[in-house]
């Protein structure tokens, strides 16, 4: 069975407008998913349908269930360090404790985060608080991988390292990436589905 992710007459209304109409699209993992468009278009609602942590109307099937996911905005625990946030995240998502530690210890190397792993969320900067984010959603090796504007608040430097491990991650499982920055992401297979006012209006492989 193939990792797939199947969005069909998917409706979320806000009040007194937004959200997304009647979004019918399927996601698999036969190269990287790039889901496009302008503030307020719909990307973040959709992705948020997809994991589960809204109600909408419509049916989202996902095959497997396990989901990595990095919000565009994450509401860290500030007076929590970076180390003890991230154990609990990675038992909250069963990973091992047999291996949390040193997947955690990967993870901090391959961002530059390692020194700041004691020190608590409030000393840290926004790109820094973006890595462990990134960290969190990556922790347990997922076969499904939303990340919603992944790229925000990093440097250049940063930014290269979160766009190869994407890169890389879309080789074994299904990714589905939502930015503006599609331009970025330059990789050979990639699939690009652009919504505009909370409607898909073009989807192509480019």
């Amino acid at each position: 069975m193939n990792i797939a992710v199947d969005v069909r007459g998917v409706t979320k209304r806000y009040r007194p407008e937004g959200g997304i109409e009647n979004v019918s699209v399927r996601f698999d993992d036969s190269g990287l998913n790039l889901l496009v468009g302008p503030n307020g278009s719909g990307k973040s609602t959709l992705l948020k349908c997809i994991v589960g942590v809204i109600r909408y109307e419509g049916e989202i099937a996902a095959r497997p269930r396990s989901i990595g996911y990095a919000p565009e905005e994450y509401v860290l625990p500030q007076f929590m360090s970076v180390r003890a946030f991230l154990t609990s995240a990675g038992r909250v998502r069963d990973v091992e404790r047999a291996f949390l530690g040193d997947r955690i210890d990967e993870l901090l190397g391959y961002f530059g985060m390692v020194s700041e792993a004691h020190k608590p969320f409030c000393g840290l900067s926004n790109g820094m608080k973006q890595k462990v984010n990134l960290i969190q959603a990556l922790l347990n090796r997922p076969k499904i991988l939303i990340l919603d504007e992944p790229l925000k608040s990093l440097d250049e430097e940063s930014r290269e390292k979160a766009i190869a491990i994407i890169r890389e991650r879309a080789k074994e499982c299904l990714v589905i990436v939502s930015t503006h920055f599609p331009e970025r992401f330059r990789i050979r297979n990639r699939r690009v589905v652009r919504l505009e006012n909370g409607r898909i209006v073009d989807e192509n492989d480019a």
